[in-house]
């Protein structure tokens, strides 16, 4: 007899669960990039009166007997289809369109290999600006994680073609003094040069030319190969050292014990900037009129009226979407039931066969076909707006109400099971 008490309090309890579900939907219908959650009624467990059997040349079979116990919750699945394009008329603001993600984290993050990826927070919200250190973050203060622009260890000045081929088949690009590093890094703004002089080897006085000019954007050098001959790291200027007599880098080293030489101002890597180097100021540059493409580049416009590109915001990809783990706000993190993570930039910014940490192939063989960097075809950016929430609120009425119906439907068999049970009582009397 309590059987039937025992089914309706489990649907009870299922029934709230999935009001809470509907709560947080309608309760984060206007919240920028929320995932709508949707929970999955199971019926529970069953008891069997009577086994079921396939019958003889005699007699017949009989079908087993089962009673079930209520319902349970199943799973609570989240949406992560892309939402609707929402206007807030602000430049740094984005949307990205396809699967995907924004990668943020704190500054201090590492990325030998792809395995790294998981350290990193995944949105779906670009509500980037900068902060008063020149980093890039979102409206929580996170920094976001991205390609940099670096000056470019392979430009030849008199280059016919815009790619060379090594003996090892890479591609090289040698025409363009900038290049996007394949390093993933938190995106800063760069810092300012300071007016170019004799004495800092920006004011050649035999041609009368300057190198540079007061306040144009320093980029970071492409480091040297490491030991392996294949991941190069960015490096700061204001990290190398420089000799002023022959325009060589004096020292550079890379962290992994591949120094240049002094001299040559060579390294293993072949590294030989082309020309001088900017003195920095130490301040960072100040840009204006700030943007997001839909490549993910950041870009600006210095007081000399210079683009300045500070890199591309990377954009994170996992097997299966549904399976990221929700972390609070509009977090999640790829762990168990996620899958693999890939990492590119949207557009397919990158050559097929790109990799992290700017890896080529060598003679000892490629890179980790982890490492490969993801050309994201599909994916693209619209800046000037958000992404809005997957939560309908037509829908979620609707489902409210059912569940209310639901909810209302197991108290009557808990009230009609202790009416039964008085009815058992009261015959003692």
């Amino acid at each position: 007899m309590t059987g039937a008490m025992y089914a309706a309090i489990g649907g009870l309890k299922t029934h709230m669960t999935n009001l809470n579900v509907i709560g947080n939907n309608i309760a984060n219908v206007n919240t920028p990039g929320y995932k709508a959650q949707r929970m999955i009624f199971q019926e529970s467990i069953y008891t069997t009166s009577r086994a079921g059997s396939n019958g003889t040349a005699v007699r017949g079979g009989n079908t087993p007997s089962q009673i079930g116990y209520g319902s349970q919750v199943g799973s609570i699945d989240l949406n992560m289809s892309p939402g609707t394009f929402n206007p807030t008329g602000v430049g740094m603001d984005c949307m990205l369109e396809g699967d995907g993600f924004f990668l943020l984290g704190n500054k201090d993050l590492k990325f030998d290999s792809a395995e790294d990826y998981t350290k990193l927070s995944l949105t779906r919200v670009g509500d980037f600006s900068i902060d008063p250190m020149g980093y890039v973050t979102d409206g929580n203060k996170n920094v976001v994680y991205g390609f940099k622009m670096v000056q470019n260890p392979d430009y030849k000045p008199d280059a016919k073609e815009q790619y060379e081929i090594d003996n090892n088949g890479n591609k090289i690009n040698v025409m363009d003094k900038l290049i996007p590093s394949t390093e993933l890094v938190p995106l800063r703004v760069p810092f300012a040069a300071t007016a170019p002089t004799k004495e800092n080897g920006g004011y050649d006085d035999t041609t009368k030319e300057y190198a540079w000019q007061a306040g144009d954007a320093v980029y970071d050098l492409l480091g040297p190969a490491g030991a392996d001959s294949t991941a190069r790291k960015n490096f700061s200027l204001m990290d190398a050292k420089y000799d002023e007599t022959t325009g060589k880098l004096e020292e550079l080293d890379d962290g992994v014990g591949q120094p240049a030489d002094k001299a040559s101002g060579e390294t293993t890597g072949k590294l030989d900037y082309k020309g001088p180097l900017p003195d920095m100021s130490g301040k960072l540059i100040s840009l204006n009129g700030l943007q997001i493409n839909s490549n993910g580049a950041i870009i600006g416009t210095a007081e000399s009226g210079e683009s300045v590109v500070i890199g591309y915001a990377a954009i994170g990809k996992v097997t299966a979407p549904d399976g990221v783990t929700h972390i609070g706000g509009p977090y999640y993190k790829a762990m168990e039931g996620a899958g693999e993570m890939t990492v590119g930039v949207a557009g397919g910014l990158f050559e097929p066969g790109t990799y992290l940490n700017n890896q080529r192939v060598t003679d000892n063989g490629a890179p980790g076909i982890k490492d490969m960097l993801d050309q994201n075809k599909e994916n693209e950016i619209r800046n000037g707006g958000l992404e809005s929430s997957t939560a309908d609120v037509a829908t979620e009425f609707s489902n409210m109400i059912v569940t209310q119906r639901g909810y209302q439907a197991n108290t009557r068999i808990v009230t009609v099971t202790d009416s039964m049970l008085e009815e058992l009582v009261n015959m003692k009397r």
